[in-house]
């Protein structure tokens, strides 16, 4: 009987090590996404930001610049929201053990998807709509022919 006992108990505990690998791996291949995401977003918003630098008034009076620009506006706005949900994130992240917790105790799990999880599909969203602008500039010629 106590065989059985520790055979049990060896079997939860490898179960609970191997789950908590899997989190350990899961949770550094969303950060890295994330980073590398992040810094796609951060090399066109350069490129856009040396585009508004040489945007003369004359320029921005011609309605698709206009257009481009409210976008990139907008855009930066939503960028800026879901960086401070990433440092937010950060800042408030809860203990190993709570979330080891939260995988092995179903009842503990959130009922929507962690935080984590959804900042990580925010940016790959973002970094979509940043990918969609930028096309949008190579479509309309907007950098091309600035001085």
């Amino acid at each position: 009987m106590a065989e059985l006992a520790v055979g049990l108990a060896k079997s939860v505990v490898a179960g609970t090590l191997s789950k908590a690998h899997a989190a350990v791996q899961e949770e550094a291949k969303l950060r890295l996404s994330a980073r590398r995401d992040l810094v796609f977003i951060t090399g066109e918003f350069e490129m856009m930001q040396s585009f508004l630098n040489v945007a003369n008034a004359e320029r921005v009076e011609n309605p698709v610049v206009r257009t481009w620009v409210r976008q990139i506006r907008e855009l930066a706005y939503d960028v800026e929201d879901c960086i401070e949900l990433v440092v937010h994130l950060d800042k408030g992240r809860t203990s190993f053990w709570f979330r080891l917790r939260r995988l092995c105790v179903p009842w503990a799990r959130p009922p929507r998807p962690p935080a984590l999880d959804q900042a990580v599909d925010e940016i790959e969203q973002l970094k979509a709509r940043v990918a969609d602008v930028s096309t949008r500039n190579a479509r309309y010629s907007l950098i091309s022919d600035t001085g």
